[in-house]
């Protein structure tokens, strides 16, 4: 009962994860564009929440592996947490990046086309991690794809925004700024696919499966894949 515990423990401590990397991306958004500081305080207030939660789960996950040997589903689950954390980390570095530049007023200095393609980039990745958030749960055996066409999308955000910076007339330290939040967005759907892409491994079955102890999981419950 107690493993079982630590892997619940492991779950919930992912999916927090999860939900405080999009509100760090919805937050550093409105810090950019709108240089709210009360936005950047909030993403900025989440990097000890994050690296804490990084350090208990890394550490639970190596535990485990040390001293229950996992097999199956527990292994792939742990296997894929492992995976997942690096992701999360970047993901929110390159929020909490957009989010100083932010309250420089960067944003203030770019032409409307460029404000409106940043905008649309970060509700693009918004939306991207939303969708990986809601399945996190359950997993889905077409996530990875889903996610891999938006992330397409994304790129061509991207390439728009680029080339948009390429004929303005910005100051070269605004433009090489610019540049430099416009690939760290770019990047934000890149974890998103790489997250997608371990759910995926983890898509459990659709009937409710006990463990062997006798402590049943729901089908919306990624711990259910264990047993699987």
């Amino acid at each position: 009962m107690q493993y079982h515990q630590r892997l619940n423990d492991i779950d919930t401590a992912v999916r927090e994860m999860i939900t405080l990397v999009e509100q760090d991306m919805l937050n550093a958004g409105a810090a950019f564009l709108d240089a709210d500081e009360k936005a950047a305080d909030a993403v900025e207030a989440n990097d000890r929440q994050v690296e804490a939660s990084y350090e208990e789960v890394e550490e639970l996950v190596m535990n485990q592996f040390a001293r229950q040997a996992p097999v199956a589903g527990e292994l792939r689950f742990l296997l894929a947490v492992f995976r997942i954390l690096p992701q999360l980390i970047g993901a929110h570095e390159r929020a909490a990046q957009l989010a100083r530049r932010g309250i420089t007023g960067l944003g203030a200095e770019l032409p409307d086309r460029v404000r409106r393609l940043i905008s649309e980039q970060v509700d693009g990745a918004v939306q991207m991690w939303r969708q990986v958030g809601a399945v996190y749960l359950s997993g889905s055996a077409g996530i990875a794809d889903h996610t891999e066409a938006d992330d397409d999308e994304l790129d061509q955000l991207h390439a728009s925004l680029t080339a948009e910076l390429a004929s303005a007339d910005l100051r070269r330290p605004v433009l090489l700024e610019t540049g430099l939040i416009a690939r760290a967005l770019e990047r934000l759907g890149d974890h998103a696919v790489e997250i997608a892409r371990q759910i995926e491994t983890l898509s459990p079955p659709a009937t409710t499966a006990a463990s062997p102890d006798g402590v049943s999981y729901g089908s919306k419950d990624l711990v259910a894949a264990f047993c699987w």
